[in-house]
């Protein structure tokens, strides 16, 4: 009788663990990098003056994630379109947050925090980012980020890049972030990036 007590006591708890551990989302980073990239495949038009028709082409902080959804159900949903983001409020979210010393220097090199989108839009700092808004099972994707820091020559569209020695010093910085990813405002990870590098 007193076997059966303790059996009954365990297998309540491991139901309780195994419920738990069910209900929370499994998301690995399966790899991460950060670089500063001449972007040739993406050109800015010039609309006005006398390079009116011409090209430039942006300088950019381009991060790329990996995620692998590891768990046995299904991350995120498309069923709620948003017109202004082109995205999905129920969709996966990805964002950097920057740590002290990363900020710093972006705040240094760029003059405003890059990973904040009001500041980005005061100060015209452009990005691009590509990911998707569900994942299955078992399945990978790629999420990438490309923070237009500027051109290479003066243009009539976009700002002029950092110095070269800027710019390294941003690239080697980069990784000192936290990638965090959402759903619905609900956080479902982080990933510390100076520790995975």
């Amino acid at each position: 009788m007193r076997y059966s007590k303790w059996f009954l006591i365990n297998f309540i708890v491991l139901i309780i663990l195994l419920t738990g551990c069910l209900g929370k989302p499994s998301l690995e980073l399966i790899s991460s990098s950060a670089e500063i990239r001449d972007d040739r495949s993406g050109g800015i038009g010039i609309m006005s003056g006398e390079r009116k028709g011409e090209f430039i082409y942006p300088i950019s902080l381009s991060y790329d994630f990996v995620l692998k959804n590891s768990g046995s159900r299904i991350l995120g949903r498309a069923k709620k379109p948003n017109k202004a983001t082109f995205g999905f409020e129920d969709g996966i979210k990805v964002s950097i947050e920057p740590k002290g010393k990363l900020l710093a220097i972006v705040k240094e090199v760029i003059g405003c925090n890059i990973f904040e989108e009001e500041d980005r839009r005061q100060n015209h700092v452009g990005i691009g980012t590509m990911g998707t808004p569900v994942l299955a099972p078992g399945v990978e994707s790629k999420f990438t980020f490309d923070f237009v820091l500027g051109a290479a020559e003066e243009n009539p569209e976009i700002r002029l890049v950092p110095s070269k020695e800027q710019l390294d010093k941003l690239e080697r910085n980069a990784m000192e972030a936290t990638l965090v990813i959402h759903i619905e405002d609900k956080e479902i990870a982080r990933f510390d990036l100076a520790q995975l590098n």
